[in-house]
């Protein structure tokens, strides 16, 4: 078996481990081995990932209203990172021979993303509606 293979489906069991832990483990109310948010400690703002861990929770117990209370931008983009990511890795495992579709950002994509979550940053931490609804809740 090829190497490149063993190693993302290594990857894949993992991640998958991963999920099935956020599953049945609510950071909100047990005690997980995952840290709070240090930049949240600090100076008491959000950043653009406060939130991830129990939006994380909420897909994977399929409650994605819950989610995009926690991490709007989380959940709308991470599709878009798991088919990358799949997109990438089978590229990976075939090598040259591969011949299906890759990520290509365009280059407004790749400058308009970091503004987007950079935007999203500022935004959450207003506290006036409707910015507060990006808050995680």
């Amino acid at each position: 078996m090829n190497a490149r293979l063993i190693l993302v489906l290594g990857f894949a069991v993992v991640g998958l481990l991963a999920i099935l832990h956020l599953k049945e483990n609510d950071p909100e109310t047990d005690r997980t081995f995952l840290p709070p948010c240090s930049f949240h400690e600090v100076t008491g703002l959000h950043c653009p990932g406060c939130g991830g861990t129990r939006a994380g929770h909420a897909l994977a117990n399929l409650r994605i209203g819950d989610a995009l209370k926690k991490n709007a931008l989380l959940v709308v983009l991470l599709p878009f990172l798991v088919v990358g990511i799949v997109l990438e890795g089978l590229a990976w495992v075939k090598g040259r021979d591969y011949r299906g579709p890759r990520v290509r950002l365009p280059r407004g994509l790749s400058w308009g993303l970091p503004a987007v979550i950079v935007g999203f940053w500022i935004l959450r931490n207003i506290p006036m509606w409707p910015f507060d609804l990006l808050a995680p809740r």
